[in-house]
């Protein structure tokens, strides 16, 4: 065994390269997701040691030993990324540079000196989960005296390094690739292209979800045009517990774009800088629920002047200058349910349920009209678990600015999916909808509610409301000791738009396409860890004028309770 041991004046870090068989001894523990490991023994969960003294993994029941001791050393242990054979391992392992023990104890909300807290211990291991970065986690904890604990977090790395792609046969192409582990430090970095006919851009995307060592984390992103870029950024605390009693967000977005193109009769110049700071102070807390008082200030500021022949759904020019005060609230849930069905024979893995969301409301002074303007911004989410083989999220989302008893920039969003425990695989249904009222002219909306549609008809891509539903059946084909399985899968999705307006034909349109395809699916245990997908379709029924072409794939997509936030405080690293 190599060790390597780095010297802190709170904190024993250690990382070594113990192989599987050694990581295997432990029968109870906890994986990345925060599920329970179960041995077959009974007995289980104390496992004597050497020198007098006993060893507990975290169980089910929290060892009650634990409780009262006052924690000592903390120790990390790392096992390197493991695919799916040894030679895949070998050289995932040449070009992945292990996690450093100091991300593991980033996410660590106790520290040597304090006594036990049950609730901290448990969602320091449920954060490291949820960061993507290890793709196990066990916590140990050895006693050798009365009332100390010592811990050891065993971990083993996921691989992260991510790529993505969609095209057709028609020139609506998208590629992106993404490291997000750089040299094991758990920053961010990736590039994606994309190209809609004669429209193209490029993305880079930068996040450090430990700035300066510190509670803080950051991400950016530049996304450049032929005509102009677009920043987007924000600095945010990181979520200890719960029992935060104080969390922070700062957020901004600066665009700029100017084209003119007398042949075309087209005419675009945008000018849009919005920023926001809120702080969310705690109310309250349950056993089963957290809410939060939401307050902070708001500047938007809008210049945009878009000329294009033909009809529109928004109006050609919106100024807007509002400042305002913001007044919310914000709801986590405090509860947790398991299933062990995402992968053959794996533990059971942790799932977040109940009611969460968060309702901001701005309210001020807008300074090109002259009068007061009110700007919403929510989401409103629930999971339930109708029984052990199912479960069900629902998401509501809605935006918009209201002003002398008129709406613009309005927005709804609804998402429903289902999941369900099958022979052999699972079934998941998935029903989103949107609906726009007055939108801002450099919006393109739904461009995540129906990927068939944005790549049959990419001239058309901001419609007045927007259906897809999309029902999956998959099959396990190759499953690996309990931590993921690769499926293969059959789908169909139906997509319709309403009151479209097609940029060569300058008429409103309502599209429709029903896309059957086949896919394969790499499926991880872990809740929290959307699957990588390839799906490979074809409409076999389409409105008139949609062309007739492959649509290639490969993608991730939202997951069991993932990217479920207000849009104002979105990760743009995401």
């Amino acid at each position: 065994m190599s060790e390597f041991l780095r010297p802190d004046s709170r904190l024993g870090q250690r990382i070594d390269s113990t192989p599987l068989h050694r990581f295997r001894r432990f029968t109870l523990g906890l994986t990345a997701s925060g599920a329970w490991l179960i041995g077959s023994s009974s007995a289980g969960a104390q496992v004597p040691a050497v020198g007098g003294c006993t060893t507990d993994t975290l169980t089910i029941g929290f060892p009650a030993k634990w409780m009262g001791t006052t924690i000592g050393q903390i120790n990390v242990r790392s096992r390197r990324v493991d695919l799916l054979n040894a030679t895949v391992t070998r050289l995932a392992q040449a070009v992945h540079q292990s996690t450093r023990p100091n991300v593991v104890l980033n996410e660590m909300s106790f520290a040597p000196g304090q006594l036990v807290d049950s609730v901290e211990v448990l969602e320091s291991v449920r954060r490291l989960r949820l960061t993507n970065l290890v793709s196990e986690v066990i916590l140990e904890g050895v006693q050798c005296e009365a009332g100390r604990t010592d811990f050891t977090i065993w971990t083993r790395d996921a691989w992260s390094l991510r790529t993505g792609f969609r095209f057709a046969d028609a020139g609506t192409s998208r590629i992106a690739v993404s490291e997000t582990n750089l040299f094991g430090t758990g920053k961010t970095v990736g590039v994606s292209a994309d190209q809609i006919n004669d429209r193209r851009s490029i993305s880079v995307i930068l996040a450090d979800p430990y700035l300066f060592d510190t509670r803080m984390s950051g991400a950016a992103t530049l996304r450049n045009y032929p005509d102009g870029r677009t920043w987007y950024w924000n600095i945010h605390t990181r979520e200890l517990s719960p029992r935060d009693r104080w969390r922070g967000t700062i957020a901004a977005i600066q665009s700029r774009r100017f084209d003119d193109d007398p042949v075309a009769h087209t005419h675009t110049d945008i000018t849009r800088r919005d920023a926001a700071v809120t702080v969310n102070s705690l109310l309250g807390i349950t056993p089963t629920m957290a809410w939060a008082l939401v307050a902070g200030l708001e500047h938007d500021y809008a210049n945009i002047f878009v000329i294009r022949p033909g009809r529109r759904l928004s109006k050609t020019t919106v100024r807007r200058d509002l400042a305002a005060p913001l007044i919310g609230v914000s709801l986590q849930s405090n509860r947790f349910g398991s299933i062990n069905w995402l992968v053959p024979n794996q533990t059971p893995t942790e799932v977040l349920i109940g009611i969460q969301g968060e309702v901001v409301v701005g309210i001020g002074h807008d300074a090109v009209s002259g009068r007061q303007m009110t700007h919403l911004d929510s989401w409103i989410g629930g999971t339930a678990m109708p029984s052990s083989n199912s479960m069900v999220t629902g998401d509501v989302w809605t935006s918009g600015y209201y002003s002398a008893d008129s709406i613009s920039g309005g927005n709804i969003r609804l998402s429903l999916a289902m999941y369900q425990k099958a022979w052999m695989g699972m079934w998941i249904v998935r029903v989103t909808g949107e609906r726009l009222y007055n939108p801002d002219p450099d919006v393109f909306a739904l461009s995540t509610v129906d990927a068939a549609l944005r790549v049959l008809a990419p001239k058309s891509r901001v419609a007045e409301r927007a259906v897809n539903v999309q029902l999956e059946r998959s099959w396990r084909l190759i499953s690996y000791q309990g931590r993921w399985t690769f499926d293969g899968a059959v789908t169909a999705s139906y997509s319709a738009r309403d009151r479209s307006i097609d940029e060569v034909s300058l008429t409103p349109t309502n599209p429709q396409a029903l896309v059957v395809g086949i896919g394969f699916r790499h499926i991880r245990n872990q809740a929290a860890q959307a699957p990588l997908r390839l799906d490979i379709g074809r409409a076999v029924w389409r409105t008139k004028g949609l062309p007739d072409r492959w649509i290639i794939g490969l993608s991730t997509v939202a997951w069991i309770n993932s990217s479920r936030t207000r849009d104002g405080v979105r990760d743009v690293s995401r």
